[in-house]
């Protein structure tokens, strides 16, 4: 799974100072944090300016140790911490309530302890170096998303009689993704109505070949759509093809506010890259529902083709999309996740590779048109668990020509190449 990325912003107040922060980044970077940090990652001759801009930008997170001197100077706008502090407010501007800055607090005898354009933040205080373990330790959980106490959920009324009924956001489920009606929260009626201008969309391009992606949380949470638009962007995996949740910039393509969350259509007749029609359709709803269609990567290569390890791929991208996302909502590690994937218009495909080193001989072709696949996971088990939960929404689809079965070493072995090619 991909390391969270952290920016760590200081200003050179001293050489044990310096230190200091070293050490800091030293031990994020031990935790599986991927700290950047100019000590290690600016070297003599490069852009400043460029390196402080990307590394702010890209970061998911970026740690602000706030000593009396970063103050002063953000403030005055000197240095390179004036700089940053006009890159920092540039998003702030675009996103009030982001959680992406953390200050830390040492060094610092001011009565304002962070910088004005911060705002209110709650900071994190690593003014006693005798507490300098346990500050780590909340540090760390925060940007591992492991909060020390974690929120219960609502229990029912006890003067009510009968558990508390809600619909929409407030939905709840047991085990299974089963509501307490006995509908199963991925057959949610936002579900089938977002199928529906799918479906429409993709069916103007005449694409028969789908990839259908349904993920459905099994606990209450409430997001804007700022709050959703940003945190797909930052859990997109970058691979071929248009990733999982894909963010265009292009005015046609983005994603567009809605009521119930955001959603967006790219629909391409004729690709520069080959000719042929491509579609992406996606939705994120405020209660943390997501729902994606898209034609499959095949039919740029091979229309009576399915790729094995390509939808190996594909489905491993889709639980890293999906950790990274509930990871940046703030959901709770325990939280359940209903996760469905189907494939459709298989109907006369050969089952066979991409190529590689992973070559299998093309089977007959399969007369099965639709192949579906649910699973349950916590969202904090995904990364540990992904190899054996792709092998589960995949194994039914390659079953379907004749009888293909790939043992547990050809899923680990792709899985994990491709979950550390997104890591390096």
């Amino acid at each position: 799974m991909a390391a969270v990325r952290v920016f760590v912003s200081y200003s050179h107040d001293s050489d044990p100072h310096k230190a200091w922060v070293l050490r800091l980044a030293t031990d994020l970077r031990a935790a599986s944090v991927d700290a950047s940090l100019d000590q290690w990652d600016l070297a003599p001759g490069q852009d400043i300016s460029m390196f402080v801009q990307r590394g702010i930008s890209e970061s998911d997170r970026v740690v602000l140790v706030c000593t009396e001197s970063y103050v002063k100077k953000a403030e005055a706008g000197s240095g390179g911490v004036g700089y940053e502090r006009l890159i920092l407010t540039a998003e702030l501007v675009q996103n009030i309530d982001t959680k992406k800055f953390i200050p830390l607090v040492r060094n610092n005898g001011l009565k304002g302890k962070v910088p004005n354009f911060l705002g209110p933040r709650l900071y994190i205080d690593f003014s006693d170096d005798a507490q300098y373990t346990a500050k780590l330790e909340e540090l760390l959980r925060e940007l591992l998303g492991t909060p020390a106490a974690v929120k219960p959920p609502l229990g029912p009324n006890p003067f009510s009689g009968s558990a508390p009924t809600t619909t929409g956001a407030g939905r709840t489920a047991g085990p299974t993704g089963v509501t307490a009606s006995g509908q199963l929260l991925l057959d949610d009626a936002w579900f089938a109505k977002e199928a529906s201008a799918a479906t429409a969309g993709i069916a103007k391009l005449k694409l028969l070949g789908q990839m259908e992606l349904r993920l459905s949380l099994h606990a209450e949470i409430n997001k804007s759509q700022l709050e959703l638009l940003n945190a797909a962007k930052s859990s997109q995996i970058r691979t071929f093809g248009w990733p999982i949740g894909m963010v265009a910039t292009q005015e046609q393509f983005r994603p567009r506010p809605h009521p119930d969350g955001i959603r967006t259509e790219i629909s391409i007749e004729k690709s520069l890259m080959d000719g042929r029609p491509s579609y992406d359709y996606w939705a994120l709803r405020s209660n943390g529902d997501f729902y994606l269609l898209q034609s499959l990567f095949e039919d740029t290569r091979d229309e009576n083709k399915i790729f094995f390890n390509t939808r190996i791929v594909r489905v491993t991208e889709s639980l890293m999309f999906a950790s990274n996302l509930y990871r940046t909502l703030g959901v709770a590690p325990e939280t359940r996740l209903s996760v469905r994937v189907t494939h459709r218009g298989l109907a006369g495909r050969q089952l066979t590779s991409a190529g590689g080193n992973r070559f299998i001989l093309p089977s007959s072709p399969t007369q099965a048109n639709e192949s579906r696949s649910e699973i349950v996971v916590t969202v904090g088990s995904l990364p540990q668990t992904i190899v054996e939960d792709v092998q589960r929404l995949t194994a039914p689809l390659f079953m379907l020509f004749d009888f293909k079965d790939f043992n547990e070493a050809v899923y680990r072995d792709i899985v994990e190449r491709f979950v550390k090619g997104q890591s390096t």
